[in-house]
This record gives structure tokens, C-alpha cells and sequence, in this order.
């Protein structure tokens, strides 16, 4: 049976989280290095990249949702990830006024040699690992997932009372 919920417990995760993920997304792009070819780019348009890669065709209103940015912050990361040849912004044919992202080859081809290079640091740092530790950082991946959805359900309630 797992421990009781206390207070305590939930503000020693509350305060360990956020230094915990951040040096993990702070050191893994360091591990990692820039962009193949040496496109230098800031993280916020490296994860703009990274959700139209993983969702073609979606609108911008749909990446800042998802990255949890101002659309009209969003839309200014496309229009200069579109000025350096790494987007495509095309009109939905159906809604002229929506328009649909893609990578271009060029970016996709990058995105995954970064993806590669950052399993392979991942990887290496996880055979140095225990056993034991692997298998609570796979247990973990559960909860943070769990946490994750739990943050969205919060952020659309407070959205909802705003409006």
C-alpha cells in the first residue's frame, strides 16, 4: 500500500519537480548541442518545431495550446521558423483563414538527427544508472504524465472562469 497523502509529502514533491525537470530540459540541450548544421535557434522555437513535427498539419492555435503559449507569441515563432526555410505554413483549404504547419525536409531531417543524438546521450546516462533506478524513473514517467494531464484539466478550469 502506498503512503498516505500529507502535506508534506506533496509540497516536498511540489518544491523538488520544478528544479528536477528543469535541469533535466537545461542539461539534455546542452548534452545535445545546437541544431545539425548550425541552426541556431531559441528553445521556444526548437519546441514549436518539435510539436509540428509530431503533429503535421496542425493549426498554430493548436501548438500554443498544446506548449501552453499565446497564440499570437506562437505565430510569431512560425513566421520566423517560415523566414528561415524550417516551417510551411499552407491555408487549410476548407478555412482560408486557418493555416496548416509542416516541417519542411529540411527541418525534419535536422529534428531527427537531434532526436538521434539525444537518445544516444539519454541512453548512455541511463547504463550508468542502477537497475532499480531505471525502473523509478520508468514508474515516474507514469506520474508525470498523470501530473501532466491533471495541470491541463487546471489550466482549461481557470480558462473557463476567466472567460
Amino acid at each position: 500500500m502506498p503512503p498516505p497523502r500529507t502535506p508534506t509529502t506533496v509540497d516536498a514533491v511540489s518544491e523538488a519537480l520544478m528544479p528536477a525537470v528543469g535541469a533535466l530540459r537545461r542539461l539534455l540541450r546542452r548534452a545535445t548541442g545546437p541544431m545539425p548544421n548550425g541552426d541556431s535557434l531559441s528553445t521556444s522555437q526548437r519546441e514549436v518545431l518539435a510539436v509540428v513535427g509530431r503533429r503535421p498539419g496542425s493549426p498554430v492555435a493548436d501548438i500554443a495550446e498544446e506548449l501552453g503559449l499565446a497564440p499570437n507569441s506562437v505565430s510569431t515563432i512560425v513566421t520566423q521558423l517560415v523566414g528561415t526555410g524550417m516551417v510551411v505554413r499552407a491555408t487549410d483549404p476548407h478555412d482560408r483563414r486557418v493555416g496548416r504547419l509542416t516541417l519542411t525536409q529540411r527541418a525534419q531531417e535536422r529534428l531527427s538527427r537531434l532526436r538521434e543524438r539525444r537518445r544516444g546521450v539519454l541512453h548512455e546516462a541511463l547504463d550508468r544508472l542502477t537497475p532499480e533506478q531505471v525502473a523509478d524513473l520508468a514508474a515516474g514517467i507514469d506520474a508525470l504524465g498523470a501530473l501532466a494531464e491533471e495541470l491541463r484539466a487546471l489550466e482549461r478550469t481557470s480558462e473557463a472562469v476567466n472567460e
